[in-house]
């Protein structure tokens, strides 16, 4: 595991009130500090999907920026995490009951529970990929959506910008020709990404052709807990994508949760080839795939095909990923990884730091709860972070690549990064809003 330097975490098996200390800020930032004679205390309620460092680290950050916004005479945080003991649905629940103000909702469990739990409430979430699919806001395309829920929710997207993720893959593959696109039949999130980066593939005249990996090699039943998240990216959970194959028309029967339905494998994608395509591309006289071709004869047919591999952020791949980029590394074939999580595998990747979605979120609380703004009305925007373009050096040695100052070698990056240190607190930000 890389060896990151992290903020203790702020609170995780059971209720805590945590009392923040106060902070100095800049009165010229869009977020003026409450007055002096002003007693106010909002009761906030944070619920958490699990108790793992990206989670956790987005926590630090939603703490962060309640302590630099609210000051610690005005604030009062409720913490808890799902385990095996207590879930989602239940902390939920106990919140709006006890009358809490606003609920922050860390992962997409958390957001469909509060969601779920309350319609009057705001709710504010982070590491969420598809608020449209968690929130069954399904629209015509992704791109009609303006964003807002309309609905008492709003938050921080985790999704990766796709646009950077295709400039990252034609720099890691000098002789670029064709890309193979790795997914889960039961992976939706990896299936959404894969299905927007194939529109910038099209724009660019990239011929690309999608690989479907056996489920049965990759851990993707969700009845099993994981906990290998890491601060670099959260536990892979199936997910429900509102471009294709989901299942938008859930109904909670009496005694069942609502979760069932949102995080069932309910993709109905077929892998599919791009429209530039050409015969030459594809292996001469290859005999088709069997039906139950394993995941290493699958990704041997895609590096014979393709000039680079790419595998989704958040992936149901993780768990597969050396022995993915194995083949591709001996068969010369690039590979790209949607997160730092595969990166610590693959040739290249992209890394957001995960604390300032949450310090993003907590300026949105202030909105809300201080300045009086709809939930609905504010629009879902990404994490603020920079995407960091990392590379592997094992993995370029053996291709006998070099990357350029503007790649960071992926583990001297992260042996000397601390979480939270390149995002700008209110404190020192003299830019209004």
């Amino acid at each position: 595991m890389l060896n990151i330097k992290r903020f203790a975490c702020t609170g995780l098996a059971a209720i805590l009130v945590v009392s923040l200390p106060a902070c100095g800020k800049d009165k010229s930032s869009g977020y003026p500090p409450l007055p002096e004679e002003d007693d106010t205390v909002y009761n906030i309620s944070l619920c958490q999907d699990e108790d793992s460092d990206y989670y956790n680290n987005i926590s630090q950050g939603f703490n962060d920026a309640l302590t630099d916004l609210f000051g610690s005479a005005h604030v009062n945080v409720t913490t808890m995490v799902a385990n095996d003991t207590i879930g989602t649905d239940s902390i939920c629940a106990d919140y709006v009951t006890g009358g809490t103000d606003l609920i922050f909702a860390n992962g997409k469990k958390s957001l469909s529970s509060a969601a779920t739990a309350t319609e009057d409430i705001p709710i504010v979430g982070a590491a969420v990929m598809d608020y449209q699919s968690v929130l069954h806001l399904a629209t015509a395309s992704d791109s009609s959506w303006n964003k807002k829920t309309g609905t008492n929710v709003t938050g921080i997207s985790s999704k990766p910008n796709l646009e950077e993720q295709l400039s990252l893959l034609i720099e890691a593959t000098p002789d670029l020709q064709s890309v193979g696109l790795l997914y889960n039949p039961e992976d939706t999130d990896g299936i959404y990404q894969n299905v927007l980066l194939e529109k910038y593939l099209d724009q660019a005249g990239i011929p690309w052709k999608e690989y479907a990996l056996p489920s049965d090699d990759i851990d993707s039943s969700i009845s099993d807990e994981l906990t290998d998240a890491t601060a670099i990216a959260p536990t892979k959970q199936i997910a429900s994508s509102v471009t294709e194959g989901s299942n938008n028309d859930v109904v909670s029967f009496a005694g069942n949760d609502l979760l069932s339905g949102i995080f069932s494998p309910s993709s109905a994608h077929v892998a599919s080839t791009s429209a530039t395509w050409t015969p030459d591309l594809s292996i001469a006289n290859a005999e088709p795939l069997a039906a139950d071709a394993s995941l290493e004869d699958i990704v041997q047919y895609a590096c014979n095909e393709c000039s680079v591999l790419f595998l989704p952020a958040e992936s149901q791949l993780t768990s597969e990923v050396q022995t993915i980029v194995d083949i591709a590394t001996a068969s010369g074939t690039r590979t790209v990884g949607g997160d730092a999580s595969l990166g610590q595998e693959t040739l290249v990747s992209m890394y957001k730091d995960p604390y300032a979605m949450g310090y993003a979120a907590g300026k949105m609380v202030y909105r809300i709860l201080v300045d009086g703004a709809d939930p609905g009305d504010i629009k879902i925007t990404n994490s603020p972070a920079e995407n960091v373009k990392l590379y592997n050096a094992s993995r370029a040695e053996s291709l006998g690549m070099t990357f350029p100052k503007s790649f960071h070698e992926i583990n001297d990056y992260f042996a000397n990064y601390e979480i939270g240190s390149t995002t700008t607190r209110i404190s020192s930000d003299d830019t209004a809003e």
